[in-house]
């Protein structure tokens, strides 16, 4: 009980919305959804900041989906059936940004593209974005898993912030990869 009440008690000090941890399913994605939009509606939050924190969270939690690597027989890519991969989820808020920060299991070998990809997008302006977009656009094949981080760097353009992330050795052929995104509250870029 006592872990309970210093949860809770972290939770409200840090303003953490929603912490998810388990397998991530359809039913998980929509009942996530589905609660950060009627708190973000309760808050009479921008539309405009709703649907960036809306899409960054919908992204998040579709990249645990694509790109965890799981265990489990009943894994799946595809949302169509399931989506079943382990994960965290949470979000939270301050006065100036949303957070959304995720966690799965990865293969090193992933890691490290992701990592060229993610410092990638990091060192870009704005206007590089969009160029890095439309190129990956034109070059890639869009398959089950997406292409050429098309998704990390449409959230990138969306919030105009960097991304925040972290990789833990779990293991000789994997890691925990955790990844952190914001969305500023207010609505100028």
């Amino acid at each position: 009980m006592k872990t309970i009440i210093s949860f809770k008690k972290m939770m409200t000090e840090s303003n953490l919305n929603v912490v998810y941890l388990g397998h991530v399913t359809q039913s998980t994605v929509e009942g996530i959804t589905d609660m950060i939009s009627e708190d973000l509606s309760i808050r009479n939050e921008n539309k405009r900041v709703t649907k960036r924190v809306y899409h960054v969270m919908m992204e998040s939690l579709q990249n645990i989906c694509k790109h965890a690597d799981s265990q489990s027989d009943e894994e799946s890519n595809s949302l169509e059936q399931g989506l079943v991969k382990k994960g965290i989820f949470l979000i939270g808020h301050n006065d100036n940004e949303y957070f959304i920060t995720t966690g799965n299991n990865i293969e090193i070998k992933s890691a490290i593209a992701l990592r060229d990809i993610l410092e990638n997008i990091n060192s870009l302006d704005a206007k590089g974005l969009k160029k890095l977009y439309f190129e990956a656009m034109e070059n890639s094949e869009l398959g089950e898993t997406g292409g050429a981080g098309l998704g990390f760097i449409d959230m990138a353009k969306k919030t105009g912030t960097k991304y925040e992330y972290y990789f833990e050795p779990d293991s000789e052929t994997s890691c925990f990869f955790i990844l952190t995104m914001r969305v500023p509250k207010n609505t100028e870029s």
